[in-house]
C-alpha cells in the first residue's frame, strides 16, 4: 500500500508542476500581450494642428454709461 501512495503522490507532483509551470506561461505570455498592447497605443503619430494666425478680439459696440 506504501508504494502505491508513493507512485500516485509523485504522479500527482508532476501533474501539479506541470499545471504550475503551464500556468507561469499563460500568465506571461498574458503580460507581453498587455504591454505590447499598451506600447502599440502610446506609439500612434501625435498629429499637431496647423498653428491659427492670432486676430484682434472682435470690437465689441461702444456703449455710454447709462445716466
Amino acid at each position: 500500500m506504501d508504494d502505491r501512495q508513493a507512485t500516485r503522490d509523485e504522479r500527482d507532483n508532476r501533474r501539479v508542476f506541470a499545471w504550475g509551470i503551464l500556468a507561469a506561461i499563460v500568465i506571461m505570455l498574458g503580460t507581453l500581450a498587455y504591454f505590447h498592447a499598451v506600447q502599440k497605443r502610446f506609439d500612434a503619430p501625435v498629429q499637431i494642428a496647423p498653428a491659427q494666425s492670432e486676430s484682434a478680439p472682435a470690437e465689441t459696440p461702444a456703449t455710454t454709461p447709462a445716466k
